[in-house]
């Protein structure tokens, strides 16, 4: 019992410490978006996995299983949102159309929509989300090259 108690909490503190591998959103010169969406996700997907292969199989087998495919599932989540964040921030820096191809049906395409708003530096990008030749979803975003200080921004 001593020894799954130990292997349990040493499982939670290594996870715990993987949160220092996805720091949040830029600072300063950062888009607002961040760009460690598949180490969060890794790390999220894991600590759901782990309670789950727990709650499952009552062993530390079935909770290291869990916490494996919880962290894979995650990892892939969150890999798909940095591809359509990164889509999106490269469109509204080109100026120009920018597509990725996931190589499983999928596509983001993202278009900038009209010139960057020389106030505050920022331009509205559009967002398709493609699986398998049909639009999914499409959503509109503002982009922005400069830090949000309450109401204003600052460059």
């Amino acid at each position: 019992m001593k020894k799954k108690m130990l292997v349990l909490l040493c499982s939670i503190v290594l996870l715990a410490s993987l949160g220092a591998c996805a720091p949040m959103a830029q600072q300063g010169g950062g888009y607002g978006h961040s760009r460690y969406n598949a180490q969060k996700g890794a790390l999220g997907g894991a600590a759901a996995g782990a309670l789950a292969g727990q709650a499952i199989g009552r062993d530390t087998e079935s909770t290291l299983i869990g916490a494996g495919v919880g962290a894979l599932i995650g990892a892939l989540a969150g890999n798909a949102v940095d591809q359509h964040n990164v889509a999106a921030r490269e469109a509204a820096r080109t100026g120009g159309r920018v597509v990725y191809l996931d190589g499983r049906g999928g596509m983001v395409e993202a278009t900038p929509i009209g010139p960057v708003n020389q106030r505050t530096n920022c331009r509205k990008v559009r967002k398709t989300i493609w699986k398998d030749g049909k639009v999914v979803g499409s959503e509109t975003e503002e982009i922005c090259e400069a830090t949000k200080i309450e109401s204003h921004y600052m460059n």
